[in-house]
């Protein structure tokens, strides 16, 4: 989502009045649509029916005709393929619509040692998921509202495996919170633009060609780089497993994006310091896995629904 919306429900959540960092995506549009790409890839070759499934519910979508005009021209696999991807992009796709939950895009703790002076959680993404995996799995609940559900579950899945949808900093720096990094800025290089964190983080896993030929780019390559895991799975409880994700981006939030608070970042775009030395690369290489591993623990998720 974007990261103004994010900063505004975060300061709303902490009693903390509304902010207007710039715009960022999370994933962005890439990301997300790879998300939708493994997922689909993962559950084609192992649930067919599951597949099926899905794709007649989303003929219920109150957005289908939106759906139509960008599946134009495509048919058969590769026209459920893209399905996956818009779906996992379309939460992003319906700001502003009465579909839209800026609240459920992510569930954000403090990871500097503040979080005990502020042990909240800002944002509902666990709770979202909990309740709309629920009615995309009722086969009772009316299909439009199961088509929905579908999109939110997989949007959220994305979402949460991005660090700073789970993480974010609080210092004497910035004692109500960074939000979540929307209004830290850092620069690529001496002289460059600076941009916020939380926008870094979005769009580092980009890969050229746009966004339809830019995320099956990066879905191919994430797929080569990460293949599925043999071991592990959703378990039989998916809510649990999605806070363990929830948890595994927050560690990565302190120690990869943060530093452990040795990321330095600044407060306007003006005090924005250089990303030290190996940062955009290991950021790049953990990003590209944590997109690989949601599509694959969607695709355990979609294989729920019947």
């Amino acid at each position: 989502m974007r990261g103004t919306a994010i900063a505004v429900a975060v300061s709303a959540a902490l009693g903390l009045g509304a902010l207007t960092p710039a715009p960022a995506l999370a994933w962005n549009d890439q990301g997300h649509m790879a998300t939708g790409d493994i997922a689909y890839d993962a559950l084609s070759a192992r649930d067919p029916k599951a597949v099926a499934a899905i794709v007649a519910i989303m003929a219920s979508h109150p957005d289908h005709a939106a759906f139509e005009r960008q599946l134009a021209g495509l048919t058969g696999k590769a026209r459920e393929r893209r399905l996956f991807a818009l779906m996992a992009r379309w939460p992003d796709d319906t700001r502003g619509s009465p579909h839209d939950r800026p609240e459920w895009h992510y569930a954000l703790k403090a990871v500097s040692f503040w979080r005990f002076v502020l042990p909240i959680t800002a944002g509902g993404a666990d709770k979202a998921f909990r309740e709309q995996l629920a009615i995309a799995r009722d086969p009772k609940a009316p299909r439009a509202d199961r088509a929905i559900a579908l999109c939110w579950t997989m949007h959220l899945v994305g979402d949460q495996h991005q660090p700073l949808h789970a993480g974010h900093w609080m210092s004497w720096k910035f004692p109500k919170t960074d939000r979540g990094g929307t209004i830290a800025y850092v620069r690529w290089a001496p002289g460059g633009p600076s941009v916020d964190l939380h926008e870094f983080w979005d769009g580092v896993p980009n890969r050229p060609g746009g966004r339809e030929a830019g995320s099956e780019a990066l879905a191919a390559s994430v797929e080569a780089a990460h293949p599925r895991p043999t071991a592990g799975g959703l378990g039989p409880d998916p809510y649990k497993a999605f806070q363990g994700w929830e948890r595994e981006s927050w560690v990565l939030a302190k120690t990869v994006a943060y530093q452990d608070g040795a990321l330095a970042t600044g407060k306007t775009r003006a005090q924005a310091p250089v990303l030290p030395n190996g940062y955009w690369a290991r950021a790049r290489a953990l990003a590209d896995l944590r997109v690989a591993t949601a599509g694959y623990r969607m695709a355990d998720v979609l294989a729920l629904v019947r």
